[in-house]
C-alpha cells in the first residue's frame, strides 16, 4: 500500500483519479510501483512533473532522462519483456495523467 504522504502529492492525486475503474488492489499496485520509481530516481512525483517540462520555454527538458529511467527501472525486476513494458507503461501513464509525455517504448517483438 502506498504511503499517505506519497499519495498526498498533487501529481499522484491526478494520476490516482485516472485509476477509478480499477479494483483497490490494482490501484494500490500501480501507486506502489510509481512510489518505487520515485525512490529509484530519488525525486518526489511533483518534482518529476515540474522537471520534465519547462513552462517558460514550453519545451521538454528531461523527457529522455525519465524515459530511460522508466525503462531501466522496469528492467530491474528481471522478468519477461512484456512485464517490463507493462511496468514502464504505468510510469508513462503517470506522466500522461499530469499532461506530460515520455517517449514511447516499443515491445521487443516490434523491433
Amino acid at each position: 500500500m502506498p504511503r499517505p504522504d506519497f499519495v498526498a502529492h498533487r501529481s499522484v492525486q491526478r494520476y490516482a483519479a485516472t485509476l477509478a475503474d480499477l479494483t483497490p488492489r490494482e490501484r494500490d499496485e500501480r501507486l506502489d510501483l510509481l512510489q518505487s520509481f520515485a525512490e529509484y530516481v530519488d525525486r518526489d512525483p511533483d518534482t518529476m512533473i515540474e522537471e520534465i517540462f519547462d513552462e517558460e520555454t514550453r519545451k521538454y527538458r528531461r523527457r529522455g532522462f525519465y524515459t530511460g529511467e522508466a525503462k531501466a527501472f522496469a528492467a530491474s525486476f528481471d522478468d519477461s519483456p512484456n512485464a517490463q513494458l507493462r511496468r514502464s507503461n504505468v510510469i508513462r501513464a503517470f506522466f500522461i495523467a499530469n499532461g506530460r509525455r515520455l517517449l514511447t517504448e516499443r515491445p521487443a517483438w516490434m523491433s
